[in-house]
C-alpha cells in the first residue's frame, strides 16, 4: 500500500477555509495518497465548503445512515457527523487511511452522530442499513457497477429511498445502467462555482 503524499493546489481563500475547518473540528484530512489497487483512484479531498453545501442539499434526517464509499481520512465522514443523523459509516480499502479516519473521528469536535470506519473492498461491504451514499470518484467503472449492484441487493427490504451524491462523476454512465436509480439534480462545476461537478440520484 503506497503512502506517497502530495498536496493539491487550489484557490487560496478556499484552502484557507479548509485549514479553518481542520482547526475548528480538530482533524487532519488533507493530502493526496496513491492507492495500489488496479481499479482504485488516489485519495483526495473536496473543499469543506463544497461538502457542507452537498450535505445540506441531501437534507439529512435523524433516521439517515450516511455511508461514504472510499472514505479515506474521513473528511466527508466528519462533515456528515455534524448533523444529527443515526450513524455515519466509512468504507475504504487502505488500512492506513482507515486508521487516520478513526483517529479523526475520535478527536473530532462538534460531532453529533457516531462514526464507524471499515476496511475492505467496497463491492463486498454490507449496505443494508444505508440511506444516503456519498462517493468522490473512488474507483473505476467496473467496481462502481459492482458496488451499485451490491447496494441494490442489500437494500431489497429497505423502506426508505436511497439518495446518492456522486462527486466528480466521470462514470455517470454506470449510474444510467442501473434503472432503479434516477438522477434528480446535477451541479455543473462551472455554474455552481465548485471544484467538481456533483450528480445526485435517488432510488426509484
Amino acid at each position: 500500500m503506497s503512502t506517497t503524499q502530495k498536496f493539491a493546489p487550489g484557490p487560496l481563500p478556499k484552502r484557507l477555509n479548509n485549514l479553518y475547518w481542520e482547526f475548528r473540528l480538530g482533524v487532519s484530512t488533507r493530502g493526496i495518497v496513491d492507492i495500489e489497487n488496479p481499479d482504485s483512484y488516489h485519495y483526495a479531498t473536496m473543499f469543506y465548503s463544497t461538502i457542507q453545501r452537498m450535505m445540506r442539499f441531501l437534507n439529512l434526517q435523524p433516521s439517515d445512515v450516511v455511508i461514504d464509499i472510499g472514505s479515506g481520512r474521513g473528511r466527508i465522514l466528519c462533515c456528515a457527523a455534524r448533523f444529527a443523523v443515526l450513524k455515519v459509516v466509512g468504507i475504504d480499502l487502505s488500512a492506513a487511511l482507515c486508521d487516520d479516519a478513526r483517529e479523526n473521528a475520535a478527536r473530532m469536535r462538534e460531532r453529533r452522530a457516531p462514526i464507524e470506519v471499515h476496511r475492505g473492498f467496497a463491492q463486498e461491504f454490507g449496505y443494508g442499513t444505508g440511506t444516503v451514499f456519498t462517493l468522490f470518484n473512488p474507483f473505476g467503472a467496473a467496481t462502481l457497477d459492482a458496488v451499485l449492484a451490491k447496494i441494490r441487493s442489500d437494500r431489497q427490504n429497505a423502506t426508505q429511498p436511497a439518495r446518492f451524491a456522486y462527486a466528480n462523476p466521470v462514470h455517470g454512465d454506470i449510474f444510467k445502467k442501473h434503472d432503479w436509480l434516477r438522477q434528480y439534480e446535477y451541479w455543473d462545476k462551472e455554474k455552481h462555482g465548485i471544484e467538481h461537478s456533483i450528480a445526485f440520484y435517488t432510488s426509484a
